[in-house]
């Protein structure tokens, strides 16, 4: 994992080097409205609501013998068998279509995505990792590595997109290591500048104007536990060079005073970017980041593990229900799956929410309930024409446009954007200034304030 880069649009479960042993063995990985897994093989496997049929997918809507699969070489491939409703992939109907990873598949009412297996000894279900955070085989594999190295003291740094879940991983390691401290997460682009220092590492009474009392720090706060460094990347270089000795030392001097304390602290960093491309832009210390990487993991965004986009939208539907969600329409979860999802998990989280206060009395969601910007063309099947790139934005993409839609809310007044994103106003000027295209004069109200 360490090697992949955050603007790559390989699906990491069908790496064949995560494993190093073999090709993984591809499988058609039913989401909906159950789960039920295809391993696809040189022999065909027939599909459909017949109990003869290798896959039984019950239901009306579905054929007694839909559709078969099988292998041709390396590449799956689908055939309709003249059926009722059809085949579709990533949304449009087929006769017969080879398939790709991630590529969605829609059977009269049952939706599933071309996944790849998952190394030995991963859980191939989606289920919580731990509370509050769920992932399919995917993301399970991705995060194995973590898990393993939890119970050492080693520093872990986490990449990926904004929204993706971080946090998440972040608090998982927590639990993994039995550290029985506290997990504290700290968001750098958020800190003060005139502060950060005395935020990090504590302060003494009278250290500066204002200090009336003593300061722990959140070095010192997370004793015995867990520190989360969000958005380390945005800590100044100064700050950087004390982070490094207390990441080396394990011992941090507060603001006033002259000798180290010493502190047992479990670091996590979390990036949005590359710290490899932050080192060569000069914005991040060399040595932090090897010190940093006793183990780094990117983490997939969502359209990269399609097979996880239902079930965790049922899971949050479930939860913010009272556990008596709406029933879906499978067209609308097909339109889930190929949706891009560029805030990822926080934009699952928002959608259901907002369609469960919006449409309290209805019993059933469809696709005539979803944003227009969810239905306009953008999907999976318009973005399988464009190159690769352009389909898989990097993390600063998202992030810029996450802080468009944030200036939008802010009548295009870029420090309190910046701040309702709890990232510091250098970091959304950076966003915009690799942006010529983008005029902020069509959305600003307040006038430029830097």
């Amino acid at each position: 994992m360490a090697s992949q880069t955050s603007g790559q649009t390989t699906h990491p479960a069908m790496t064949a080097g995560r494993s190093g042993l073999h090709a993984p063995v591809m499988a058609l990985q039913w989401v909906f409205p159950s789960p039920v897994t295809t391993v696809v093989s040189t022999a065909p496997k027939v599909l459909g609501r017949d109990a003869a049929c290798d896959t039984v997918l019950a239901g009306n809507e579905t054929s007694r013998k839909h559709a078969e699969i099988r292998l041709y070489g390396p590449v799956p491939v689908i055939r309709d068998l003249s059926s009722r409703n059809g085949v579709f992939v990533n949304g449009l109907r087929v006769a017969e279509s080879p398939l790709k990873p991630s590529d969605v598949v829609r059977l009269g009412d049952w939706i599933a995505v071309l996944v790849g297996l998952p190394s030995a000894g991963i859980d191939a279900t989606f289920r919580s990792i731990v509370p509050g955070w769920h992932g399919g085989p995917t993301l399970m594999e991705c995060v194995e590595p973590v898990r393993r190295i939890a119970p050492t003291d080693l520093p872990i740094t986490i990449q990926g997109e904004t929204g993706v879940g971080k946090e998440g991983l972040a608090r998982a390691v927590h639990l993994w290591s039995g550290r029985t401290g506290p997990f504290i997460a700290v968001n750098c682009a958020a800190l003060p500048a005139t502060l950060a220092e005395a935020e990090l590492f504590g302060y003494r009474k009278g250290a500066f104007t204002g200090a009336d009392r003593a300061g722990l720090g959140y070095f010192r706060a997370a004793h015995t536990g867990t520190l989360l460094l969000d958005e380390i990347q945005e800590l100044p270089a100064a700050l950087q060079a004390k982070l490094l000795r207390a990441i080396e030392q394990r011992e941090v001097v507060p603001l006033g005073e002259a000798h180290p304390v010493q502190v047992d602290a479990r670091l996590v960093a979390a990036t949005q970017e590359s710290l490899d491309d932050a080192v060569q832009e000069r914005r991040f210390r060399l040595d932090l980041k090897a010190r940093l990487d006793g183990l780094t993991v990117v983490l997939p965004p969502l359209r990269e593990r399609r097979e996880d986009i239902a079930p965790l939208f049922l899971s949050v539907l479930r939860e913010h229900s009272g556990g008596h969600p709406p029933s879906l329409e499978p067209k609308m979860v097909e339109q889930l799956i190929l949706y891009d999802w560029p805030l990822n998990v926080r934009e699952i989280v928002l959608l259901a929410r907002r369609l469960l206060a919006l449409h309290s009395t209805e019993r059933m969601l469809t696709r005539a309930h979803l944003p227009a910007s969810m239905v306009d063309g953008r999907t999976r099947a318009a973005a399988s024409v464009r190159p690769k790139a352009a389909r898989s934005p990097t993390g600063d993409e998202a992030a810029f446009q996450e802080l468009v839609q944030a200036l939008r809310d802010h009548g295009g007044n870029v420090a309190r954007a910046a701040a309702a994103l709890g990232v510091s106003r250098a970091r959304a000027y950076r966003l915009l200034e690799a942006r010529p295209d983008f005029e902020l004069s069509a959305i600003r109200a307040d006038g430029d304030e830097r």
